[in-house]
């Protein structure tokens, strides 16, 4: 599937649109939730943000719209691709790829923004009676989880199509012309 230029099947499309629209979902929430994490630390922390945190909190929260546009920009590229593979004019794995990068940036997004969110907890600037180390990672988890849960069906859905196309490419074994189709 991966790598041909010719005869891209339906299935190939309706595969790549699919991870198209989760690659963008993954985006969508992990920008939203990634918005709402900053706006809630700076609205319930009295605390002096690190320089870090500072920074994830302008890009995810102050100027949020440009990963909202981004991220639908990028949907719509991979969408164009994939209307040029059907038409047999590129290859489909170049909508695969961009959508599998979306997905990566996507984790990579999320785990700066656990990371900056639990920043200003873990320099000393809070007193350590007022959370416990767990509630600390509760707040921070989700994220992390999220990133981990994106990569895992990635490789997964990688791991898929190599088979598929490993199974194509050998044919049929000795021990399928043994069975019968009665």
């Amino acid at each position: 599937m991966l790598g041909r230029l010719k005869r891209t099947s339906r299935l190939d499309i309706g595969l790549a649109l699919s991870f198209t629209g989760l690659a963008f979902l993954m985006w969508s929430v992990v920008a939203g939730f990634s918005r709402s994490l900053m706006y809630n630390l700076v609205r319930t922390s009295d605390l002096e943000l690190p320089p870090l945190s500072a920074a994830v909190k302008w890009f995810f929260s102050d100027v949020g719209f440009i990963i909202d546009l981004v991220g639908l920009a990028w949907m719509i590229i991979t969408l164009l691709l994939i209307f040029l593979a059907n038409r047999q004019k590129i290859s489909i794995s170049w909508a695969w790829i961009t959508a599998g990068v979306q997905s990566l940036v996507t984790a990579v997004g999320a785990i700066l923004v656990g990371w900056a969110v639990s920043m200003p907890f873990f320099r000393g600037h809070v007193n350590p009676q007022e959370k416990t180390l767990l509630e600390i990672f509760s707040m921070i988890s989700l994220p992390v989880v999220i990133a981990i849960a994106i990569l895992v069906w990635i490789l997964f859905v990688i791991w898929m199509l190599v088979e598929r196309s490993r199974m194509e490419r050998h044919g049929p074994s000795l021990s399928d012309s043994l069975r019968t189709n009665r």
